[in-house]
């Protein structure tokens, strides 16, 4: 069988699914890797060489045509449905494709009977987008934990034989890839990670973004990072975000709009605080538990609603005047949600992460030999 891994979306994907093909061609399958810009072969590169041997073929999608005429004039940063049309002819090759995002779903009517679309998630957050109504067009899913297993379950976007709980993959890639990282500043002040989330309705930036990093730049108690979701400013006009970045202060500030170590976990390892809203990267900070808070910039009522779980884990924020005390007291109230993090840990990354990449292959491997037999019977 051929299958493809296939990236459209923003590099950061890679990290979520690429294991899974290292450990698949490891396995002795036939893996090839299709990407949607020359910015995403640096990460290719990096998650390949955690697995040595994995040299897979990679194409290079969306070279020409409207795809290519859409970026190059900054219209669309990812075009991803100009680049799936215009590599249909390409991808109709595969028996499977492998991908971590749904818009691959458009083109599920123009592919081959005997092609199989495949999901493996880019993220275990708490968010409703988590149980999105595309699923149902995959023929097999990959679930990382229990939590999303039984919501997925219950809005019937995932059935019973379709669909494997494997993990969190990035963080078991993580692990192959951990080294002793550089300081993120050279002082001995706490460090506060501020990671807004992109979406404007969701994200605490554009109420709360700048006046944070004005209270950070007049006390000398904390360090910040501002390391936002990649997506945050990815439509931003070089101006605009050469005035955030201007606001970094050296050696107690660091803002970070579009680097790759928004997604290698550098910053998320490196802090002893995390600051958010609704990101899923609390997740990946928790996979060492330490203090969270959380800002409610949307006066939203988030108790006992399912999509803010993840507000459980640390004290809520409603007022920024609320910060400082709630910053001096997070390390004195962690104790009373370490418990309640190793949990939600667990039910969304599947436990040890470890292995993640490896039970995904396995998972996919036999679907696609059990759909095979049964395509042959019938």
């Amino acid at each position: 069988m051929r299958i493809v891994f296939l990236f459209i979306g923003e590099p950061h994907q890679i990290f979520h699914a690429l294991p899974i093909a290292a450990e698949m061609a490891a396995a002795g399958s036939d893996v090839e890797v299709a990407v949607a810009s020359a910015g995403h072969l640096p990460v290719v590169e990096q998650v390949a060489a955690a697995y040595p041997g994995f040299a897979p073929r990679i194409k290079l999608l969306g070279q020409r045509g409207i795809s290519r005429w859409l970026r190059d004039r900054a219209v669309i940063r990812h075009p991803r449905l100009p680049i799936l049309f215009g590599a249909l002819r390409f991808l109709r090759q595969f028996d499977a494709i492998v991908v971590p995002e749904r818009t691959t779903t458009a083109i599920r009517h123009f592919l081959p009977r005997r092609t199989r679309l495949i999901f493996t998630p880019h993220g275990a957050g708490d968010r409703a987008i988590t149980f999105d109504a595309r699923d149902r067009h995959f023929h097999f899913a990959l679930v990382a934990g229990e939590k999303s297993e039984q919501r997925m379950l219950d809005v019937g976007t995932i059935r019973p034989g379709r669909y494997a709980v494997n993990g969190y993959v990035k963080l078991d890639l993580m692990m192959r890839l951990e080294k002793t990282r550089a300081r993120l500043f050279a002082n001995d002040r706490p460090t506060v990670l501020y990671a807004p989330h992109f979406r404007r309705d969701l994200s605490s930036w554009d109420r709360f973004g700048r006046d944070v990093i004005a209270w950070f730049a007049a006390q000398d108690r904390y360090n910040l990072v501002v390391a936002p979701h990649i997506r945050l400013f990815a439509e931003a006009s070089d101006a605009d975000r050469a005035a955030v970045t201007a606001l970094a202060v050296p050696d107690k500030i660091l803002i970070d709009l579009q680097s790759d170590r928004l997604f290698d976990m550098s910053y998320t390892s490196g802090a002893d605080v995390y600051l958010g809203d609704v990101s899923s990267q609390v997740y990946e900070f928790l996979a060492t538990p330490r203090p969270c808070l959380f800002l409610n910039a949307h006066h939203a009522q988030w108790a006992d609603n399912p999509d803010y779980l993840f507000w459980t884990l640390g004290d809520v924020v409603d007022d920024l005047a609320a910060l400082p005390d709630a910053l001096d007291r997070a390390a004195a109230h962690h104790p009373r949600y370490l418990d309640a993090q190793r949990e939600r840990l667990a039910e969304s990354i599947g436990g040890d992460p470890a292995g993640a990449a490896q039970r995904g292959a396995d998972a996919i491997a036999r679907f696609l030999a059990k759909d095979a037999a049964q395509d042959k019977s019938g």
